[in-house]
């Protein structure tokens, strides 16, 4: 590794090489410790430029990264003077080169790049839709490598790929059978990790997904050349929050940004899939029912149902909202409905549904007045653009090579 240690958050003890868990058995995540205190992008048109704080060496070559822009007509429409938009998706006018659409890009190639530097050839990982495109395109972008991908059947026509990208890497995507349960797929994932001796992808527990998107904070950075007042996020495990104030943290060791304060986090959640919403407000653990009568409804933004997220975990979701004085809010599939609508009128692109749950929410702040007119305001639009990417590469379907139920894994070793 060289440029970074391994800190517990919770005992202290530092680690050398990289693990997903403090060795003592601590309740915690561990964060990088890098070499670099100074916050120096170099001119890389990707998310390299912040490679001294990346927990992997190497790069690809890639257009994948975050842009940041100051909106004008949404500011307008909203009555504040200084919004930026973190657009992470696709949109080429803007810079924005994400050709799957979402920004969980970021976490895909520095946790896949930091497995090989470690002799690893091989990952496997759950996701609802986004996280799977994410990895299985960065593993076409580099060699020798097999990215296994467990996903809920009924999701299945989430996972495509970008045209006909070049194919180094390996994808192989495993179904689980008549379920459209992405916690479900998460142990069927974490079992065959385990049965299989297949390198987890670590979910929030792996620095490498955190600094990942942590990117979209630096790249504020870059442009506002400060740290913002509010930080505006959809979250379902809540990890690109504690990204985002992780990458903060980060900035203020610099001499140049000490005299900020952190960014308020402003997370929201579609409801009424509101694990995050309610344990803030009630001082509670974070988890939801499997079977919760309130959780039937179909979802504006699916991809946000996370039934255990890391919330009470030192370091996790609530210590990230403490610490910034941060705030939850519930937004309804209508009121996301309409936040989209309004941002692609004023804006000029199509969002992701979650991206739009957090422009809604962003709307309800500034009604409520919990944001001032001056304040400098970051909204992290997780993704967008697909549209775009329909018209500039199409959308090739990803088929499943084995689809399974949590009591056949036996089958699984047909596709190793």
């Amino acid at each position: 590794m060289g440029n970074f240690d391994l800190v517990c958050l919770e005992c202290g003890r530092e680690r050398h090489d990289f693990s997903l868990r403090c060795e003592a058995g601590c309740n915690s995540f561990l964060r990088t410790r890098y070499e670099e205190k100074v916050f120096r992008p170099t001119e890389a048109e990707s998310l390299f430029k912040f490679g001294a704080w990346l927990p992997c060496q190497g790069e690809v070559e890639t257009e994948i990264g975050p842009i940041v822009y100051r909106s004008e007509e949404l500011a307008r429409f909203l009555g504040v003077e200084r919004l930026y938009c973190a657009f992470n998706g696709y949109w080429p006018e803007r810079g924005a080169g994400n050709a799957t659409g979402t920004f969980k890009d970021y976490e895909a190639l520095p946790s896949i790049l930091s497995l090989q530097e470690r002799g690893k050839q091989r990952i496997i990982l759950a996701s609802a839709g986004n996280t799977a495109r994410a990895f299985a395109h960065a593993a076409q972008l580099v060699s020798d490598f097999t990215v296994y991908v467990v996903v809920p059947e009924l999701m299945l026509d989430r996972i495509w790929l970008p045209g006909e990208a070049p194919r180094k890497g390996t994808v192989r995507l495993v179904a689980l059978a008549g379920s459209s349960d992405y916690s479900a797929a998460i142990r069927l994932s974490d079992e065959i990790a385990k049965r299989f001796a297949i390198d987890p992808e670590g979910g929030a527990r792996n620095v490498a997904r955190r600094d990942g998107m942590g990117t979209v904070m630096l790249e504020a950075a870059r442009v506002l050349g400060r740290l913002p007042d509010h930080y505006f996020q959809a979250v379902g495990s809540g990890t690109g929050g504690i990204a985002a104030y992780e990458a903060a943290l980060r900035l203020q060791g610099d001499a140049a940004f000490q005299g900020w304060e952190l960014p308020r986090l402003h997370l929201s959640q579609n409801a009424p899939f509101l694990p995050i919403y309610q344990a803030w407000k009630d001082g509670a653990p974070a988890a939801w029912p499997a079977q919760a009568e309130d959780d039937r409804e179909p979802l504006f933004a699916s991809v946000l149902a996370n039934r255990t997220p890391p919330y009470a975990i030192r370091g996790g979701v609530a210590d990230a909202l403490a610490a910034s004085a941060g705030a939850v809010y519930a937004v309804s599939s209508d009121e996301a409905r309409e936040a989209a609508s309004l941002f692609a009128r004023l804006e000029g692109i199509d969002l992701e549904p979650a991206a739009a749950v957090a422009v809604s929410s962003l709307r309800q702040v500034i009604a409520a007045g919990g944001v001032g007119r001056e304040d400098l305001i970051l909204l992290n639009l997780t993704g967008g653009g697909f549209e775009l990417i329909q018209r500039d590469f199409g959308c090739r379907p990803v088929a499943p090579d084995l689809v399974l139920d949590e009591s056949s894994l036996d089958s699984f070793e047909s596709i190793l």
